[in-house]
């Protein structure tokens, strides 16, 4: 059986299948912690299911030509194209929430994974090798093989056996440039990226009502914590709200005359100007949703140029220019009672459970 087609508004096969039994087995699942799991429950609500969508996107980025002298522009067409993605990947976990009958979604995390460059992989590899042998004390004469980076492994392998030999170590561990990488790297093709929502869903354990003017479930980013401060405190999450803008900075206002020390006063503004739109568009949806505040507001920064050229790979923006996406989120509130109901008292809470090694080293 072929599965459904998520744009056509109806969840793949596996999906309903998984979320209707759940409903009839009265079993969720959630990646809420104890601590988060206990205060939803304490704030009336029943976490009923994870909840999550994804879109795999094509992204191709069409940087223009501008003069010498030009400011950055925003690529309006790529910045609707991050969006949309987004907005695909959110509207589907919105579906499987409806399906369980929720009120809403908590906990809610945007993720996006680039399609692996493995040019850019291989340049990050080559860059760590490099860092280790110049401490190890190899001659930086063997470390500097110019175009043709590409080939260290031959060199790398031989320093690493030398390396080990001298300690004893036998049979020779992995270098550290050969383990596996703590980030999944994923290899989805040119110019592809995948977008993943995911949360738990949550229902009123009283039936009340806190859905958004739309009828549809509320989506936060707010964690189990934030979640029951806010209902006890006399607000309700209506949305998460999101904005972005992606922006081209072109080569010549990276950077000035070497021997200056001096703000790089056009590129400052093209980053200010994007981030700027982006908290604009942000509010836009809050307003569309007809709420009185935002908060948890957080401003990434995302590079989403996909370059591909073997050389020149570690320094390219210099001669190609930057592409940059501002990405603003956050939870859009509205009051429940009238203003100043039901605050709580702050009260100081010293917590025991600190990571005092952490703390001292300030990591």
């Amino acid at each position: 059986m072929q599965p459904a087609n998520p744009a056509e508004g109806v969840l793949p096969t596996h999906a309903r299948e998984r979320l209707t039994e759940m409903r009839s087995k009265r079993l969720f699942t959630s990646d809420l912690s104890v601590n988060e799991f206990l205060l939803v429950k304490e704030a009336g609500f029943d976490p009923l299911g994870l909840v999550m969508g994804s879109s795999i996107y094509q992204i191709a980025p069409q940087v223009p030509s501008l003069s010498s002298d030009s400011p950055g522009c925003e690529l309006e067409g790529m910045t609707r194209a991050l969006y949309h993605a987004r907005e695909l990947a959110m509207n589907r976990m919105e579906q499987e929430a409806e399906a369980l009958g929720a009120d809403g979604v908590i906990g809610m995390r945007l993720s996006v994974s680039l399609a692996s460059n493995p040019i850019r992989n291989e340049w990050n590899l080559f860059r760590e090798w490099q860092a280790w042998a110049k401490q190890s004390g190899f001659p930086e004469r063997t470390l500097n093989l110019g175009a043709f980076w590409q080939t260290f492994r031959g060199v790398a392998s031989a320093q690493w056996s030398s390396w080990c030999k001298q300690r004893g170590w036998i049979p020779e561990p992995l270098a550290p440039w050969a383990r596996p990488r703590s980030q999944v790297t994923y290899a989805l093709g040119q110019n592809v990226a995948e977008f993943v929502a995911i949360g738990t869903a949550v229902r009123h354990r009283e039936g009340e009502h806190y859905r958004n003017k739309h009828g549809k479930p509320f989506q936060s980013d707010l964690n189990g914590q934030d979640f029951w401060t806010l209902i006890r405190c006399g607000f309700r999450p209506v949305g998460f709200v999101m904005g972005n803008c992606v922006y081209y900075v072109p080569p010549h206002l990276l950077q000035a005359q070497p021997s200056l020390s001096c703000e790089l006063t056009a590129y400052t503004h093209a980053l200010y100007d994007a981030r700027e739109l982006a908290i604009e568009r942000l509010q836009d949806e809050a307003e569309d949703l007809d709420a009185t505040g935002i908060v948890g507001v957080t401003v990434a920064e995302r590079e989403h140029s996909w370059r591909t050229n073997p050389y020149n790979v570690g320094n390219a923006a210099l001669t190609t220019g930057e592409v940059i996406e501002l990405f603003v989120v956050g939870t859009a509130v509205v009051p429940m009672a009238a203003p100043g109901a039901g605050l709580s008292r702050p009260m100081l809470v010293l917590s025991a459970n600190d990571d005092v090694s952490a703390t001292e080293t300030g990591e």
